[in-house]
């Protein structure tokens, strides 16, 4: 259903026009170098309703966490499956060699084989 078909809806919503003139390999590029060296995982949290980093209170749901992002309408951590500091320096040894790689290789089939895998799909028919 259209947003403006919802009657108690707005009823113009004007078009977002984004100012950011990166590709979509330099948004993911500088995500993982972002979150792999400059994020403070042990002081911040993600917050997905703001936009941003917010800073980590002292309540329950954060205390002790690796990870902390903010679920938009509950307000509570998301990502508290991961509570293992092992699996956290897994993930973020992961997003710097991933970061890394991008940098060099300027190459998204470096990371994820998806033209191998478009091509064996494709091979199967």
């Amino acid at each position: 259903m259209e947003i403006d078909m919802i009657p108690e809806g707005p009823r113009h919503i004007p078009p977002y026009k984004s100012q950011n003139k990166s590709s979509l390999g330099d948004l993911l590029q500088g995500f993982l170098k972002y979150y792999s060296s400059t994020f403070r995982w042990d002081t911040q949290v993600i917050s997905v309703r703001e936009g941003k980093a917010l800073p980590k209170n002292k309540g329950a749901e954060w205390r002790n966490k690796y990870i902390c992002v903010e679920e938009p309408f509950e307000r509570n951590n998301v990502a508290r499956a991961v509570h293992e500091q092992m699996k956290f320096n897994t993930i973020k040894s992961k997003f710097a060699a991933s970061s890394q790689i991008l940098a060099q290789s300027k190459d998204l089939n470096a990371l994820l084989p998806v033209r191998a895998t478009i091509s064996k799909e494709a091979s199967r028919k």
